[in-house]
């Protein structure tokens, strides 16, 4: 991979794109129609809750741990090859639905603008777009992010303050107000979604500048603000059209108290905005991914392929190609919302389980992370964050349709049918062992190790 980093400066605005982006537009209608206008406000500020329980864990990893893969590194060398695989074609479909939803909500705010547009070919569009912008290298979309979030983030300010001075009903009476415990715990699991997009940083460890402090100082800020402006959003939402179940989307919303000239930005430079900074970001992110199973043997080596600006090539074409089969193959919004949001709750404790095991694999990062936590914190995090991801999870599964299950499990079976074919092919045929592979320790987290040692005895002999 290129030698080029990004700065913490970029690392956050990359962390930011990423969370304020197709999610808070596709999804708070949704989960305004699950728990009621008045617990919408209150369901943002839980979500950012259970967000930082269920990614401070990953954070205190890659604090310890840093590399790209992030997620499946850690599993596959602390744990065990196999949840590695599992977690690894989690990924394989959660990146490109990612993908998919952002790019279908593009292209529905997309048709406000120019009604004739068709919503498929705009997706595939905008997806081809950003595809290409990857293929420049991570410092490359890091400008572009730059610039694209600094507009969006004015956008969703005007939408804010220029709403609020139009709102009917106070924000006093949308928090006081009651709602349904089992409704909000649906709509946390989907909106949770629209706050998680700073472990994209995670992913792209090797090329952020010292990942250990940078990637949790981001994560931390972008959270925080997205949280507040999400709250900030969703009053604004409900304050000006109380009558929830009207909302389609937040388009409707801005119409009417936006001159056109302000509803054309806020389309514009909104959300129009915030879905392709988070296709930028997730491009980034899950091809990372790709790209370090294909190292260890998992998927073919041509995924593998890094060009000359330092880009995986192959590994972003492949969640791209994914994601656009997936829209003309037929599913829609809510059915990528869904499909993605299943494996992201339900089966995210796999990712938590390393941290029980860290500081017996890795004792001397551990203890010179950046996140010095206490170890039984981590793991009460751990076991919350799995409790509640499990919770959030079901009630989302009571939301899908049957085409939903179908799809997912062929998915699962046809994903363990290919991993036996290959770990059998790649004996056989090249005399590799691919679980021995991914159990072998990654050669940076080896010198690192060494290095926190020396630090640790140093530190010792000066006291």
């Amino acid at each position: 991979m290129d030698n080029k980093k990004i700065s913490l400066f970029s690392c956050t605005l990359m962390g930011i794109g990423s969370i304020i982006g197709a999610s808070i537009f596709a999804t708070t209608p949704i989960a305004i129609k699950i728990v009621g206008g008045n617990g919408i406000v209150l369901g943002f500020i839980f979500a950012s809750i259970f967000v930082f329980l269920k990614t401070l864990p990953e954070m205190v990893l890659t604090s310890a741990l840093p590399a790209n893969g992030a997620s499946y590194m850690h599993l596959t060398r602390l744990v065990n090859p196999y949840v590695g695989i599992l977690h690894a074609f989690n990924q394989l479909i959660i990146g490109p639905m990612k993908v998919a939803t952002m790019a279908l909500t593009f292209s529905t705010y997309f048709k406000m603008l120019f009604p004739a547009s068709s919503e498929i070919l705009v997706a595939v569009i905008v997806t081809l777009i950003f595809t290409i912008i990857s293929l420049y290298g991570i410092q490359f979309s890091a400008k572009v992010q730059n610039i694209m979030v600094g507009v969006l983030l004015a956008a969703i300010g005007t939408y804010i303050v220029v709403g609020w001075g139009n709102t009917v009903i106070s924000l006093q009476e949308v928090i006081t107000s009651t709602f349904e415990l089992s409704k909000m715990w649906a709509a946390m699991g989907i909106m949770h979604g629209s706050l998680i997009g700073a472990n994209v940083l995670m992913y792209a460890a090797d090329e952020i500048e010292n990942p250990g402090k940078n990637i949790p100082i981001a994560f931390v800020i972008g959270t925080l603000l997205t949280a507040v402006l999400y709250a900030a959003m969703a009053y604004v939402t409900i304050g000006v059209m109380p009558n929830f179940y009207e909302i389609d989307n937040l388009a409707t919303v801005a119409e009417k108290f936006m001159s056109p000239a302000l509803w054309v930005f806020f389309i514009a430079g909104g959300a129009l905005l915030a879905v392709v900074t988070s296709i930028n970001s997730a491009i980034l992110m899950f091809s990372r991914s790709h790209f370090a199973a294909a190292r260890d043997g998992l998927f073919p080596e041509s995924i593998m392929k890094v060009n000359k600006n330092g880009a995986p090539s192959n590994s972003i074409w492949q969640n791209s190609i994914i994601a656009i089969l997936a829209m003309i193959s037929g599913f829609n919004l809510n059915d990528v919302i869904n499909i993605t949001s299943i494996p992201g709750l339900l089966l995210s404790p796999i990712i938590f389980a390393s941290v029980f095991v860290l500081p017996k694999r890795f004792p001397n990062s551990y203890k010179t992370s950046f996140l010095k936590i206490p170890h039984w914190i981590n793991c009460l995090i751990v076991v919350v964050a799995s409790a509640l991801s499990i919770l959030l999870g079901s009630n989302v599964l009571k939301q899908m349709h049957p085409k939903n299950y179908i799809a997912m499990i062929i998915f699962y079976i046809l994903a363990a049918i290919y991993t036996t074919f290959r770990i059998q092919y790649l004996k056989n045929k090249k005399g590799i062992d691919m679980i021995a592979n991914m159990k072998t320790p990654y050669e940076p987290w080896i010198r690192q190790e060494q290095q926190a040692a020396e630090r640790i005895s140093s530190e010792s002999l000066n006291s």
